[in-house]
C-alpha cells in the first residue's frame, strides 16, 4: 500500500449543527444539499447556508460536495444556471450530478467547479465511467449493487477517483409519483407528512422498508443498514478513493458517532494493520450497541450478486 495513500472520509449532513459535529468527529467532506436540485438530501440547505458550511469547512481543511442529482424536467432548467453560478462563487469543491444537462450548463456558463458523477444504479463498469472521464468528471460514485469484485476490477481499470458507500441506508426504489399521499387518501387517512413510516412484505413481520416523499416523488429505502467497518481492509489494500456514510433518516448522534468509529478504523489499519484486527469486533460493537432495534445491519450487496 502506498504510503501517500489516505482516502476520503465523506458524510451526507442534514444542517449546519451537523455539519460542525461531523468535522468534529474526523469526516473529511460533506455531502448536502436541497431537495430542489438533489435525490435524498438529509436536510434543505438554502444558498446562504451552504456558503456558511463551506465557509466552516474550508477553514478546518476540508471539503464540501453539493448534491444536484436530481431527475430535471424541461421547467427545472430554467433555474439551474444561477443556482450554479451561485455555488461556483462560494467555491463549494464538487457538484454531484448524473444528468448531462448539468455537464452541459456548466460548461455553457464556463463554471470551474469539478464534477462527480452520481447516475446512482448505472455506474457499474470501468468503460462507461472512463467514457464520462473524457466528457469531463472528476471523479464518480458507483452503483451500490456492485460486489468487492466489482468495484475493485474498475478501480484498476480508471485513472481518477471513485467513491463507495460504507454505511447506512441506500435507495431501492423511486417513483416521480407521490404514492404515499395518493395511498392515504385512497383509504381515506389522514396523511402526516412528519410521521415516520415504513413498508412491510406479507407475512412478514422482519421487513421494515422506510419510504418518504419530497419534492422529487416518492423514495423506498433499504430494509437494512450496510455497515462495513469489520470489512474496510478489502476497500483500504484496493485504494478506493472516497469511503460515504449516508446519514439519511437517521439521527445527528447516531450519524456522529458511527462517522467517529470509521474515523478511528480508518486510521487505526492505516497505521497499524493488525492492531486494527484487535479493534474491529469492539468498533462493530459500538455499532450494534446505537443501532435502531427495527434497523438490521448487512454488507449490502458487496459479497453477493444481484438478483433480478
Amino acid at each position: 500500500m502506498s504510503n501517500n495513500y489516505q482516502p476520503e472520509l465523506i458524510a451526507t449532513a442534514r444542517d449546519f449543527n451537523e455539519v460542525i459535529q461531523l468535522v468534529e468527529a474526523g469526516v473529511d467532506a460533506i455531502t448536502l444539499g436541497h431537495q430542489d436540485y438533489g435525490l435524498r438530501v438529509p436536510g434543505d440547505f438554502s444558498i446562504e447556508e451552504i456558503e456558511a458550511a463551506t465557509t466552516y469547512c474550508h477553514q478546518h481543511q476540508k471539503k464540501v460536495y453539493v448534491l444536484a442529482n436530481a431527475i430535471f424536467h424541461n421547467d427545472k432548467l430554467e433555474y439551474l444556471p444561477a443556482y450554479f453560478e451561485s455555488l461556483a462563487a462560494i467555491q463549494i469543491d464538487a457538484v454531484i450530478c448524473g444528468d448531462p444537462s448539468v455537464f452541459s450548463l456548466l460548461e455553457d456558463l464556463s463554471l470551474d467547479i469539478p464534477v462527480t458523477w452520481n447516475p446512482e444504479t448505472l455506474a457499474t463498469n470501468y468503460q462507461t465511467l472512463n467514457y464520462w472521464h473524457q466528457k469531463g468528471i472528476s471523479r464518480a460514485i458507483l452503483s451500490n449493487e456492485l460486489s468487492i469484485d466489482a468495484i475493485n476490477e474498475i478501480n484498476k481499470q480508471v485513472e481518477f477517483p471513485i467513491e463507495v458507500q460504507v454505511h447506512g441506508m441506500t435507495c431501492i426504489f423511486q417513483s416521480k409519483r407521490k404514492l404515499v399521499q395518493n395511498y392515504y387518501r385512497h383509504i381515506n387517512v389522514p396523511y402526516h407528512e412528519q410521521q415516520a413510516k415504513h413498508i412491510r412484505q406479507a407475512k412478514d413481520d422482519d421487513t421494515h422498508y422506510p419510504i418518504f416523499e419530497d419534492v422529487n416523488g416518492t423514495h423506498i429505502m433499504s430494509n437494512e443498514d450496510l455497515c462495513m467497518i469489520e470489512h474496510l481492509p478489502l476497500l483500504l489494500m484496493s485504494q478506493i478513493s472516497g469511503l460515504r456514510i449516508n446519514g439519511i433518516l437517521k439521527s445527528t448522534d447516531y450519524h456522529v458517532q458511527v462517522a467517529r468509529l470509521y474515523r478511528e478504523a480508518i486510521d487505526t489499519y492505516l497505521a497499524d494493520p493488525d492492531q486494527y484486527e484487535l479493534k474491529k469486533a469492539g468498533y462493530k460493537h459500538q455499532i450494534y450497541a446505537i443501532q435502531p432495534d427495527d434497523r438490521i445491519l448487512d454488507t449490502g450487496f458487496y459479497f453477493k450478486e444481484q438478483i433480478y
